[in-house]
């Protein structure tokens, strides 16, 4: 069983929620990354908060994430 998970897309804290919860529909598992959270326990700051989210889904999952991501993007603009 591949547990790999890969870097899928990178956003604010709002659109990876909603992908979040547009791949949960679809039983895809996935990984957030905050990566501003990150930078503050380490003691320093970004100079870009608003792409500091980071999500992961499993490598077999990929197609089936690409999808729904860009289905969100083309509604989204």
């Amino acid at each position: 069983m591949d547990t790999k998970y890969v870097h899928i897309f990178t956003g604010s804290m709002i659109e990876v929620n909603r992908l979040v919860s547009d791949l949960s529909e679809e039983d895809i598992k996935s990984i957030v990354e905050d990566e501003g959270k990150s930078a503050v326990l380490a003691g320093f700051a970004l100079p870009n908060l608003s792409l500091t989210h980071r999500l992961l889904v499993k490598k077999k999952d990929i197609k089936k994430a690409e999808t729904i991501i860009n289905n969100y993007l083309s509604n989204d603009s």
